[in-house]
């Protein structure tokens, strides 16, 4: 079993989070993500090596992100590191967590994983798109916001998890450990309570970039998406996909906090490039993680202000 299963592992939920279709802040006026800081982040985070869970090159990617996010003093940048059995023993993993404060206590959690996948087989696997791109996106959201002269109308939490990838099959034990660590912790000291809504970004770097979002996400958050996507000019680049995924997003949605995966799965002809050699650098697109990154900045206000 694969990450992203396309199977119908898990019941969606579906909440009564009613929003309003107009945003009180033009999308123009909101902070914009710069291209090249992102394609800047892509290829040093590819630079890193094999970024698997428990590796050494992990260990040093995770202080580079902290570090990263930390030179905008808007930000708040702490960790949580924990200890989880898995097939192949107990590894440490490290939630990397960029929080800003806005006008309202509440916060929106926008998340996307570091970890790449471990192959056996494979040399030369970057993960340039199914890890890269969603750090390159978080880090690009928060310059953009450390640039920017207004709070956002609500707190933001940028979570970068560790552990998404599965070592050999998902399963308690096996995939989703960073995810799922934060959702338990946030839950016991009830921090869930001030959590309005979650947005988690995978696979976001395709040059030919089409959104496919799951059956298992919020319906009022997926049309809030669609709705967004006709007003800024990228209807027909942001879908709904008729089959359930996997994701970082089900720990909390499982929790009662409405959430959305926003991905593209559909990386090559067929999905060909997912879990290659082929997901390098040469086949993403600053462009496409720069669009999906203003794009979420976008549905945060819309969610904060509505």
């Amino acid at each position: 079993m694969t990450k992203k299963l396309l199977a119908r592992l898990l019941p969606a939920v579906l909440l009564p989070f009613a929003f309003c279709a107009c945003s009180k802040t033009p999308y123009a006026e909101l902070p914009k993500v710069s291209e090249s800081e992102i394609w800047n982040y892509a290829e040093q985070s590819v630079a890193f090596g094999n970024r698997c869970a428990g590796s050494p090159e992990i260990r040093k990617y995770a202080q580079w992100i902290s570090e990263t996010a930390a030179k905008s003093n808007k930000f708040k940048v702490y960790s949580q590191k924990f200890s989880a059995p898995t097939p192949r023993g107990e590894v440490l993993f490290e939630n990397i967590i960029a929080e800003i404060s806005g006008k309202d206590a509440d916060f929106i959690l926008v998340a996307a994983h570091y970890d790449i996948k471990r192959f056996q087989l494979l040399r030369n696997f970057q993960g340039a798109n199914d890890g890269a791109s969603g750090v390159a996106a978080l880090l690009g959201m928060i310059s953009a916001l450390q640039k920017h002269d207004r709070l956002p109308p609500c707190g933001i939490r940028f979570v970068f998890f560790d552990g998404e990838e599965c070592m050999v099959q998902y399963g308690p034990a096996d995939g989703l450990h960073g995810s799922r660590a934060l959702a338990r912790e946030w839950e016991k000291n009830g921090t869930l309570k001030q959590c309005r809504a979650m947005i988690l970004l995978d696979m976001i770097g395709d040059r030919e970039l089409t959104l496919t979002i799951p059956e298992n996400c919020t319906k009022s958050l997926v049309q809030m998406a669609i709705r967004l996507a006709g007003e800024t000019g990228f209807s027909g680049k942001c879908t709904e996909f008729n089959a359930e995924i996997l994701d970082d997003h089900v720990p909390f949605l499982e929790k009662g906090i409405p959430s959305i995966n926003l991905i593209d799965f559909d990386y090559g002809p067929g999905n060909a490039f997912w879990h290659t050699e082929q997901d390098s650098l040469d086949k993403i697109s600053a462009s496409s993680i720069r669009t999906v990154a203003d794009f979420t900045i976008g549905l945060c206000w819309k969610i904060a202000e509505n």
